[in-house]
């Protein structure tokens, strides 16, 4: 790999969130026109299938020109191999990353440690915008990787960090000994530590609430809202481009416009309008070393026309709504949003489960293993819950339950609640964007889920 030696000042510091739009954009534009002239020089991947396509890098004179372009996803650069990417490459000074793998097959990402500072600066711009300051007492639920590479941050600033598969009891006591007044790390390790703290009626209140890396669901929202008293800013990224997008203290998801472009397209790749949803296509404009251009996330979220009240001036987006493997079809071939599996048990007192994944083992094949949670559990509430999936599934579907004592992360330490083993085409994924998204089981009263309630 051919890494670009004099990125310039401009490459490497971020603009300041309250910059014009029309500053936003140009200079958004500039980084691009040189990105694609790069790629197509030296990344055979884009300039195979931008010949194929009969586009060249002069066709590529602004944002507008970017559907222009064949999209790529995680499957056509594992295919691609190495030989996808230049063979120029330094001996040393790059880092390699690699995804979870949980939405496909893992792509191994090589960075220079310029790219992963540029990155940091993102996450750290996140935090200033939200009011955090290095001196904020910090727990970080991450991988332990993160731990050994934050080593010296962790001195320095007043961080302590938790491994998601540590025991809920030294979750807690890590929290009562430190006393932080912020927490950051993956969405599914802290929606199961707020879980725990409000089963013990225990709750720990944070000024700030950080998740990352999954989709936060409505319910997982109001879990944390209620154990850590804060409502969470999400930070919406991906390990393959960093930061995409964060939400400031009013809730608005703005995207990070001089690092990223966001495009929400159909599935042939063309734009849709404002407020409709699509596909997320990301294009990383710092991303020199393995540059990521048109690259499809498998995400469902929309672009947002609207103006922040914050100040900051960066285009905003709608949370994401799941990723497309999370969309289960039935045997009919209609789509369940993956916000139908949160919702199941608002009719409880009590939520009878602890934790749960389901999984869909073929068209007709469903499996629900489950963590039974021993102080409430409720098996007419778990029954009920059930009957749905089987009502909204249909008669054709064969559903198992299976309750197990523990369900194991993924490698990179996440939670991750919906599996589908069916390959992405074998979907009807048009029907994403015409079916309403929010789709719940319909519930007389709305009784809440006995944690903090809706």
């Amino acid at each position: 790999m051919h890494v670009m030696r004099n990125p310039g000042l401009a490459e490497i510091f971020l603009v300041n969130p309250r910059r014009s739009p029309d500053v936003l954009a140009r200079l958004a534009d500039y980084r691009l026109r040189r990105l694609v002239a790069y790629a197509y020089e030296h990344v055979p991947l884009y300039r195979e299938r931008w010949r194929a396509a009969g586009v060249s890098p002069r066709d590529i004179r602004s944002r507008a020109d970017l559907p222009l372009l064949p999209m790529v996803d995680k499957d056509a650069i594992v295919d691609a191999g190495a030989e996808a990417w230049s063979s120029e490459r330094p001996a040393r000074g790059l880092i390699e990353m690699r995804t979870s793998g949980t939405s496909g097959r893992a792509i191994h990402v090589v960075r220079t440690i310029r790219e992963i500072r540029v990155m940091r600066r993102a996450i750290l711009r996140h935090y200033h915008q939200l009011g955090m300051m290095p001196w904020n007492d910090t727990v970080t639920v991450a991988s332990g990787w993160l731990k050994a590479k934050g080593a010296f941050i962790g001195r320095v600033a007043h961080t302590r960090h938790i491994e998601p598969d540590m025991p809920l009891d030294e979750q807690v006591a890590i929290l009562a000994a430190f006393r932080p007044v912020a927490i950051v790390g993956q969405t599914g390790a802290l929606y199961l530590l707020a879980r725990e703290l409000l089963r013990r009626r225990a709750p720990y209140w944070m000024r700030w609430v950080v998740p990352t890396g999954a989709t936060l669901m409505p319910e997982m929202r109001q879990a944390m809202r209620s154990a850590f008293g804060s409502d969470p800013c999400d930070m919406y990224g991906a390990v393959e481009v960093g930061p995409i997008a964060w939400q400031c203290s009013r809730g608005s998801y703005h995207v990070d416009a001089d690092r990223i472009i966001v495009e929400i397209v159909d599935e042939d790749g063309r734009p849709r309008p404002p407020g409709q949803p699509g596909q997320v296509v990301i294009t990383n404009l710092h991303s020199w070393t393995m540059p990521f251009i048109r690259y499809r996330l498998l995400d469902v979220a929309a672009c947002l026309p609207d103006v922040c009240g914050c100040g900051c001036r960066f285009p905003l987006m709608g949370a994401v709504r799941g990723r497309i493997n999370d969309f289960l079809p039935t045997p009919s071939g209609e789509l369940v949003s993956p916000h139908f599996f949160f919702h199941l048990f608002d009719d409880a007192a009590h939520n009878p489960v602890k934790d749960w994944r389901i999984t869909q083992e073929g068209p007709a094949h469903l499996v629900y293993e489950y963590v039974p949670e021993r102080q409430f559990f409720d098996p007419a509430a778990l029954a009920r819950g059930l009957d749905r999936v089987r009502q909204r599934f249909g008669a054709d579907c064969r559903l198992e339950a299976r309750a197990v004592d523990h369900l194991p992360l993924t490698p990179a330490g996440k939670r991750r609640c919906i599996v589908s083993k069916l390959r992405p085409e074998a979907k009807p994924w048009d029907e994403v964007w015409i079916r309403p998204l929010d789709e719940a089981p319909s519930v007389p009263g709305g009784a809440g889920n006995g944690y903090g309630g809706r």
